[in-house]
């Protein structure tokens, strides 16, 4: 598949959150100030960043179907690696599922790491082999990160 055959994939593909406030379907290119009002006011711990203005960086990773169909059991061994892999680093996270929108592709289990930067982003996107990751901060849309 080509990049442009790809980039149409991931932007035919809803990035669910699940969050103690209910799911968020976030989509590339398109800002939700919803789930930016979700950031600011459960994922900062008490911290003030929204009337300061500091954006919260966050990404959405997968280790699921590296750009082939791989077996399930495959597949759910790669997410594990993937869980200790976020736990070893510290980093915070929600659970979500990347849903393609023609339903050619399964559902994907995901993480939304929270305070996490493209470098960190790039990084852990590489190491499991991906494509791309979503990566986002509040205020602006989700944008593709090509690994």
């Amino acid at each position: 598949m080509n990049r442009a055959a790809l980039d149409a994939a991931f932007r035919a593909t809803s990035y669910r959150v699940v969050t103690s406030k209910g799911i968020f379907a976030l989509r590339i290119g398109v800002a939700d100030a919803a789930f930016d009002a979700f950031l600011y006011r459960e994922v900062t711990l008490g911290q003030s960043l929204g009337s300061t203005g500091r954006a919260i960086h966050w990404g959405i990773v997968t280790a699921y179907n590296p750009g082939v169909l791989l077996p399930t059991e495959e597949n759910q061994l790669r997410q594990q690696r993937l869980h200790d892999r976020i736990a070893a680093a510290g980093w915070r996270f929600l659970r979500g599922c990347n849903l393609a929108d023609d339903d050619l592709w399964p559902a994907e289990p995901s993480c939304l790491l929270l305070h996490v930067d493209e470098g960190q982003l790039r990084i852990l996107g590489r190491e499991f082999d991906q494509l791309a990751v979503v990566c986002g901060r509040t205020g602006t849309a989700p944008r593709l990160l090509w690994i």
